[in-house]
């Protein structure tokens, strides 16, 4: 797997994961816009979506997660990256920082589990 420790990219040992697990409503720490992170059913077989919004219901941005090689990211002017981190809930971008899930947020992984 991934070194924790890594120079050259610090959030290499948090691109391990599935894209339903940072389903939900993220708020950033450092007063970045708020993410909500979706699956798109309009269309077969879904997509993860990611809305950036900065005033509600104003909608600043609302793109598809592109997963290549093992690393996630949307395209918003430029490739921005996505990292988890399972052990501290913390999702992080790459142009925004970090962002804590809200308490109204289910865990992603709740819904997916086998009853």
């Amino acid at each position: 797997m991934f070194s924790k420790c890594s120079i050259t990219d610090p959030c290499a040992a948090h691109r391990d994961f599935c894209l339903w697990e940072i389903t939900g409503r993220w708020v950033s720490t450092s007063g970045a816009p708020a993410v909500t992170i979706y699956r798109n059913t309009s269309r077969k077989g879904g997509s993860i979506r990611l809305r950036l919004t900065y005033n509600n219901p104003q909608v600043a941005c609302d793109c598809t997660v592109y997963c290549l090689f093992g690393e996630h990211y949307i395209k918003l002017y430029e490739r921005i990256g996505l990292a988890y981190d399972r052990e501290r809930e913390v999702l992080i971008l790459s142009a925004f920082g970090e962002y804590v899930r809200t308490d109204e947020s289910p865990s992603g992984c709740s819904r997916f589990r086998a009853k």
